[in-house]
């Protein structure tokens, strides 16, 4: 018959053992840090897309704007010729 190994549990297996757990809580951590830099990052992103949208928003009204003012200078230069051709 074998005989049966009645000493202490083999120490190599329980520091295998709390190595694999101390690891797994090693992973989760950093895990967690990365899950939450991607958030930053994703409100970042986030904040400046509205604001880039803001921008071209007030880059069309400035571009109206400025199409108006053309508008009134040529209309206002056409009245002017058409008055000084009117007195030759």
């Amino acid at each position: 018959m074998a005989r049966r190994q009645a000493g202490k549990a083999n120490p190599t297996s329980a520091a295998v053992r709390t190595r694999n757990r101390r690891e797994k809580l090693r992973t989760t951590g950093p895990e967690g840090a990365t899950r939450e830099r991607v958030a930053a990052i994703e409100r970042e992103r986030d904040a400046l897309r509205a604001e880039l949208e803001r921008e071209q928003a007030r880059g069309r009204k400035l571009e109206e704007a400025n199409a108006a003012a053309r508008d009134r200078v040529a209309w206002a230069l056409d009245t002017l010729n058409n008055i000084l051709e009117a007195k030759h």
